[in-house]
């Protein structure tokens, strides 16, 4: 959750690619001080991250795409949806005339010319990228199904970054 709230109301306008390395630790760790003082950030969460995995987050392909989406107005964070599909797909027994409703909040959307992506941050230990890819990539269809209906706009990119290995995974 501490991961999920500094990637939510970071201001990535403070970022840059000149901002990496000892810098921008330092930036951040001052960013995330002044959020704690207005009482947007939290004691434990605070506490509970490492700044390190988030500015090497912030050098990432990924990271820098988000904030050239930023620049244009086109970064959306913690968007909420309700998405809803016949039961059918999610299970051959169910009714067909039934429909299920899913609703979730994508941590990252951002559009670019040639459609958007989808970004979802994880914190789990796992060992390898795979790990996370067998245990979302259901989450992240469901999440491009939905920006596709509400925007009608067609996702391009499904990405799940970990925070524990540092790296990215299209799914």
């Amino acid at each position: 959750n501490a991961y999920h709230r500094v990637m939510e109301i970071l201001d990535l306008n403070q970022w840059s690619m000149d901002t990496l390395g000892q810098k921008g630790e330092e930036i951040l760790r001052q960013q995330l001080e002044e959020l704690h003082q207005k009482g947007r950030l939290s004691q434990d969460y605070l506490s509970a991250i490492q700044i390190s995995k988030i500015t090497h987050f912030l050098s990432t392909e990924v990271a820098m795409r988000m904030w050239q989406a930023n620049q244009k107005g086109n970064l959306h964070r913690e968007q909420p949806f309700v998405l809803g599909l016949p039961a059918k797909l999610l299970k051959d027994t169910y009714p067909e005339e039934e429909q299920v409703l899913i609703q979730g909040i994508i941590d990252v959307f951002f559009e670019e010319e040639d459609g958007l992506v989808v970004l979802d941050y994880k914190t789990d230990h796992i060992t390898q990228m795979s790990q996370l890819q067998d245990r979302y990539a259901t989450q992240l269809e469901y999440y491009g199904k939905a920006l596709e209906r509400i925007l009608e706009k067609p996702v391009k990119e499904k990405i799940l970054y970990s925070f524990c290995l540092g790296e990215s995974i299209r799914v």
